[in-house]
């Protein structure tokens, strides 16, 4: 075993210097390693997925304000390259925070992707396409990805139930904004109508008995 003559210890593994001093020890190594081998710390593969993600939008708004400065004539558009890419990463990071129940996550996509278009829609002139396909769009496949993910996770009715029943809700909406004349385009807004009364009417018939509970569980009843 080495043995540092400054600090007076030994120092197994046979270092090159003392840890201590930093002095070279004397003695021969007696080559066996006492000590559990250190994994090598590694960043997890979502981790590097996001610095890639992250790194490429910077790149993307740097050569894009780069190009709109070398040639303005065409107005700041890199502005709206910026401003997408921000509503891309406040989106991700709603679903970041919600992907532990995926039910409610889809229903917060919803949400969030409506708002960020209907306001895409207002700043550039509102051509009304966020309400004439956007909206109906997001609650018809929200429906159907909230069922197959619950099938596909084999999640308890009493876990996602809720969140279908307020995605039906607002599937309804699209009837009222239909008779308020806001929506132009009738056949999207139809179809997600006919779908959430579907699916609403299948919970009321089939899990009647577990709406109900969730219902009292939420109210405190």
């Amino acid at each position: 075993m080495s043995h540092c003559d400054h600090c007076n210890v030994d120092l197994p593994d046979a270092p090159r210097l003392c840890p201590l001093c930093q002095n070279v020890p004397t003695g021969a190594p007696d080559g066996e390693c006492r000590f559990p081998p250190l994994p090598r710390p590694e960043n997890p593969p979502g981790r590097i997925l996001l610095a890639k993600i992250g790194f490429g939008s910077v790149c993307a708004v740097a050569v894009c304000a780069t190009v709109n400065l070398i040639m303005p004539s065409g107005g700041w558009w890199s502005l709206f390259v910026l401003a997408g890419i921000a509503c891309l990463w406040a989106d991700f990071a709603v679903m970041f925070r919600k992907r532990k129940n995926i039910p409610k996550s889809i229903l917060w996509q919803v949400a969030i992707v409506f708002l960020i278009a209907h306001l895409w829609d207002r700043f550039t002139g509102f051509l009304g396409w966020s309400v004439d396909y956007v909206f109906p769009l997001l609650c018809t496949c929200a429906l159907i990805a909230m069922t197959l993910a619950a099938k596909i996770q084999r999640l308890p009715i009493r876990n996602y139930i809720l969140y279908l029943v307020l995605d039906c809700i607002l599937g309804i909406v699209s009837f009222v904004l239909i008779l308020a004349g806001v929506v132009s385009a009738v056949l999207p807004s139809a179809i997600c109508f006919c779908a959430s009364v579907i699916f609403f009417a299948a919970l009321l018939f089939f899990q009647g008995d577990a709406l109900w509970a969730e219902f009292q569980r939420r109210m405190h009843l």
